[in-house]
């Protein structure tokens, strides 16, 4: 590797142009990377929806989704099917199995929607299922709009603001809560159809059939040739009222003459609330390659502009802005980071000279800024993952750097020339260097294997890691030379030290390094005692961790916002729920300005198990608290306390459940089982017994479950010998009976942006009691006459489901629960939760007990961090076997990582952290860092025994010189990440366990390579000495034998 200091040196122009490309370079792709708090990541799943207005779930399950099931099952690298059957409509979420690569779950897509257009037997007045890949998209903004103006109107100017919105770059789309879609209702008098004989089923086709120009092909006439095109679309109201329907002797009927053809709103299906008013809420989508700083500052310049032009009565309001969310916590690692930064390059200059520390700290701003390119160029965006690897990184990208410098400055102090000394200063280190950088990335890479979506956020941290160290490696050995030879000259006052050399140390550090030798030297004269003492220390760690650290896979106490789901009686109206709603809301508007930012309501959906559910009893409210608020008097579990209470003494409530959303990527809810098995009935009875047992555990709260009592149901019969008397098919009387009462689309009319829907039913008068369904008139196709629905069927009240669930076509109850994180942890729980339901598995044969949320997160992340390690642990032993060239000396280096775990129980037990997943992913990047200074020191240990020192001598020497080095690189490290653990200018607490555990384990770990790696040394040295002893007594025998 001589070549690369060589063509450094004699570069020195073409390296500094190198450098300035990066920092220019860096800054402009800087300034193109898109900045939020998360990164977006593909989910691997695809959704299948499929509507059918007005059916019920148990009909949606057989007429819609077991068919589509049927068809999908067996497409290859589908993972797990879950179908959600609701009034009017089927979703069947299809996960692929993990790893895939993206192009791999598009050829899934495909093949799932070849298999559902081949579905056969689906209703005919069904639209065509859709299927698209599932995008879980956040908004980056809420904006709520309350009015004193009609509904209409208000309507219309929301409408002129979205469009507004979306023409904003960056913004994908904003849609509306509680904002009803406008429709065209055709409301048929029964009594007046009756007279002409005219069926609902008549007015639809007639409807129908006036939405659409029909091609007449073409025509050569002398003037040249012209397209027929048959006018028959009717797109506007009056001329939908002049439809003629049918004709008879007395003249011709129209739709008018039989029906009341208003434009108007559809009936309420939701309703918005915010901050206590009835209002609509706006929810804005951003691109993937959208900023959402950016969008946000647009969005208020256009809400100022917006509201000074707004009627009067229309307020404008800002509920959640996600920019805020993305400038603080940036501003946090921000300001962690440049402090870090400080402290790494003060302790440069104080251990090195002026221009040896400024050259050192030069590798800095080009790996970051060279990061900032290769990241815009992979898309990464400058989230908290990639920050955090980049404060990760700070310590660590001088590391290699320190090494060239001080053995280069050794060189010079030699009485080399600068030229000289940064060649042979820099070629003597360069595979030391460059296996202790390959070392680091490959143990971080390994944290890229974590599965799901949290490892797909949290993957980012190793890959920026990684970026960084590449390139700092880069500068150290291609860039670094050639400054050094250029800029680097030996001080003019030396002074001799103990050892007869001359150095150019501080005072201070050769008093220090003397005083290392002398007690180097006393614990190798008893390396055995030695060696005992830290394999105890090593021991009683590993007791104490399994004793008194605490094992929970995800601490997080911070809470930044609530979801309160509340369900009244089944067959609440609308209108009741939301005067339920309002008792919750006066509670929530009791708090400080200064603790809660915002909250809204949906008044017609909540939140129940893992999904969502519809119906005119649910209502969902999120609260976002101040994040500030964590630290006022009355915290947000206070708040949450006294929300609680007023929950459980509201009469009209059957139930209510509590959601907390806490700092850091999602992980899924603290409890979440699913029951499968073949009867649904049998589910939700276990399930039942699992709510009951989670219930009696302290420190579990809001344990539900997602079985929904659908709503009063109809149930009406067709007599099919009756029904086949008057030539009536029992499928159509059944689709007349649900257009009349529920409704049915005719057809969509096109205006501007909207598609508005012709419904057509009954008038509201006459679909209010069951004799109605009862007297309603059919005509009957043989006599074509009128005759009542009762002549062929009957109805009959009843409830079923309001959704059924099924996992892999198996029946699924699932139970899900939060926790008191200050009593309690998941871990903990699930393994209660677990002992319970293994007792149930074996008294309920056929039925089974899946754990998902963190329970599921945990199990995976665990055996991926293991297998991690493991690979770890191989991938750096071949790196050190093939430096070394030896099988011994690479287990002398492995030697300080397990020693390096003292350091780690005891950082969580200072900060009073318990064994988290975070903690585990900085150990095993710990592994990667702590071999760095042993390598060093190991290499030095060879290169002064090759120059004829004795063993003991050549490690006291060995450690001497690489003294500076391994503090140096240490400390630097340590201080890089100190600001962050201790979260000095603010703390991210699901980051704050892993810089812990890396600052802790690495000070830790470096005493270890300080004395313990010199006693491991001479122990080999013993063996190797004892193995050719052996050799030569077996080789004397061996020859003796052979004489005789």
């Amino acid at each position: 590797m001589k070549f690369l200091a060589n063509f450094s040196v004699r570069q020195p122009v073409l390296m500094n142009l190198m450098v300035l490309f990066i920092i220019f370079a860096g800054f402009a792709a800087l300034k193109r990377l898109p900045r939020e708090v998360f990164p977006e990541v593909p989910q691997g799943k695809i959704t299948i929806t499929a509507v059918y207005p007005g059916v019920s779930p148990q009909e949606m399950e057989s007429l819609v989704a077991v068919k589509i099931e049927r068809e999908i099952k067996d497409i290859s690298g589908i993972k797990e099917i879950t179908t959600t059957s609701m009034e009017g409509m089927v979703s069947i979420m299809v996960e692929a199995e993990e790893g895939l690569p993206e192009s791999e779950v598009s050829r899934i897509g495909l093949d799932i929607q070849a298999a559902v257009g081949r579905t056969q037997d689906l209703p005919t007045d069904m639209n065509n299922p859709i299927v698209k890949a599932l995008k879980i998209e956040i908004p980056v903004l809420f904006l709520g709009i309350k009015s004193a103006l009609p509904e209409m109107e208000t309507r219309i100017i929301a409408k002129e603001l979205q469009d507004k919105i979306e023409q904003i770059d960056g913004v994908s789309s904003a849609f509306f809560y509680g904002m009803r879609n406008l429709e065209i209702s055709v409301k048929v008098d029964p009594d007046k159809a009756g007279i002409h004989h005219i069926s609902l089923a008549k007015v639809m086709a007639v409807i129908k059939a006036h939405q659409t120009d029909i091609p007449g092909g073409t025509i050569k006439l002398e003037k040249g040739e012209y397209l027929i095109r048959i006018m028959g679309k009717v797109d506007k109201t009056p001329e939908l009222k002049n439809l003629i329907v049918s004709s008879t002797e007395t003249g011709l009927v129209r739709l008018k003459d039989i029906a009341e053809v208003t434009m108007g709103l559809e009936e309420p299906i939701i309703i918005g609330r915010v901050g206590g008013e009835r209002s609509i809420y706006m929810g804005i989508m951003k691109k993937m390659s959208g900023d959402a700083i950016t969008i946000s500052s647009k969005v208020m310049k256009l809400m100022k502009e917006w509201q000074a032009t707004a009627p009067d009565g229309v307020q404008l309001q800002n509920l959640f802005d996600s920019a805020k969310y993305i400038k603080r916590r940036q501003n946090t690692m921000l300001s962690n980071g440049i402090s870090g930064l400080i402290l790494v390059v003060a302790l440069l200059f104080v251990f090195l000279s002026f221009k040896a520390a400024l050259l050192t700290a030069l590798g800095i701003p080009v790996a970051f800024l060279g990061s900032f390119i290769i990241m815009w160029k992979m898309g990464i965006t400058l989230s908290m993952m990639s920050m955090f690897g980049l404060i990760v990184a700070l310590g660590m990208i001088v590391d290699d750097a320190i090494v060239v410098v001080e053995n280069v400055y050794r060189y010079l102090m030699q009485g080399l020339s600068p030229k000289e000394a940064a060649i042979v200063g820099a070629q003597e280190v360069t595979w030391p260097i460059i296996g202790s950088v390959t070392t680091t990335i490959v143990a971080f890479s390994t944290l890229t294997m974590m599965p799901g979506n949290m490892g797909k956020i949290l993957g980012i941290i190793p890959i920026v890691v990684a970026i960084a160290l590449s390139l700092s490696l880069m500068e150290a050995l291609l860039v670094l030379p050639s400054h050094l030879a250029e800029w680097l000259t030996p001080p003019k006052k030396f002074r001799k030290d103990k050892e007869g050399g001359e150095t150019a140390e501080a005072r201070w550090f050769v008093a220090f390094q003397n005083g290392f030798v002398w007690m180097l030297r006393k614990v190798i004269r008893i390396w055995p005692v030695s060696l005992a003492a830290f394999v105890g220390l090593f021991i009683y760690s590993m007791w104490f961790a399994g004793s008194q650290l605490e094992f929970n896979p995800f601490p997080a106490k911070t809470i930044q916002r609530i979801e309160i789901n509340m369900e009244t009686p089944v067959g609440s109206k609308l209108e009741h729920t939301e005067r339920v709603t309002k008792i919750i809301e006066n509670a929530i508007k009791k708090a400080k300005p200064t603790e809660v930012e915002s909250f809204w309501c949906t008044v017609g959906s909540m939140q129940k198990g893992t999904g969502s559910v519809n119906g005119t009893h649910y209502v969902s409210c999120r609260v976002n608290f101040y994040e500030d608020g964590n630290s006022y008097p009355r915290k947000p579990i206070q708040m949450i306390a006294e929300w609680r209470k007023v929950l459980s003494n509201m009469a009209d409530l059957e139930g209510y459940n509590l959601s907390i959303g806490r700092a850091g990527p999602p992980s899924g809810n603290p409890i979440e089982v699913q029951v499968r098995g073949p009867e649904q009935e049998k589910c939700a009875e276990l399930a039942g017994m699992v709510k009951e047992f989670a219930i009696g555990i302290p420190g579990v709260t809001d344990v539900n479950d997602d079985v929904s009592s659908g709503k009063r149901e109809l149930r009406v019969e067709i007599d099919q010998e009756r029904a086949a008397l008057h030539g009536i098919d029992p499928l159509i009387a059944g689709g007349l009976v649900r257009m009349a009462f529920a409704g049915g689309i005719a057809s969509k009319l096109q205006k501007d942006d909207d598609d508005i829907n012709v419904v057509v039913k009954y008038p509201d008068n006459r679909r209010r009691s069951i004799d109605e369904i009862r007297n309603m008139e059919i005509i009957s196709p043989l006599t074509g006459k009128s005759i009542p629905f009762r002549s062929i069927g009957t109805i009959e009240e009843g409830r079923g489901p309001g959704r059924l669930i099924r996992v892999d076509q198996k029946r699924t109850v699932t139970v899900v629960g939060d926790i008191d994180v200050f009593t309690t942890n998941s871990a903990r729980v699930n393994a209660e939760i677990k002992k319970y339901t293994a007792d149930l598995t074996r008294d309920n044969p056929g039925y089974r007990f899946v754990y998902g949320g963190e329970s599921q997160r945990t199990d995976e992340i665990m055996g991926s961090m293991l297998l991690a390690l493991w690979l770890s642990l191989g991938g750096i032993y071949i790196i050190l076997a093939t430096i070394f060239q030896s099988f011994i000396q690479p287990l002398i280096v492995l030697v300080a990582i397990p020693f390096g775990t003292i350091g780690v129980v005891a950082g969580l037990w200072f900060h009073n952290l318990p064994m988290s997943m975070m903690a585990g992913m900085g150990f095993i990047a710990l592994m990667g860092v702590v071999v760095n200074d042993s390598l060093v020191m190991v290499d030095f240990i060879n290169s002064e025994m090759a120059r004829g020192l004795p063993v003991q001598k050549a490690v006291i020497e060995g450690g001497r010189l690489r003294l500076r080095a391994v503090i140096l690189t240490t400390v630097t490290t340590i201080f890089g990440l100190l600001p962050m653990g201790l979260g000095i200018f603010g703390s991210e607490e699901f980051l704050q366990p892993m810089a812990l555990t890396m600052a802790w384990g690495l000070g830790f770990a470096t005493l270890m390579t300080l004395f313990l790696v010199p006693c491991i040394y001479l122990l080999s040295e013993k063996i190797k000495g004892v193995y050719k002893f052996l050799m030569r007594i077996f080789v004397f025998w061996g020859d003796r034998e052979a004489q005789q």
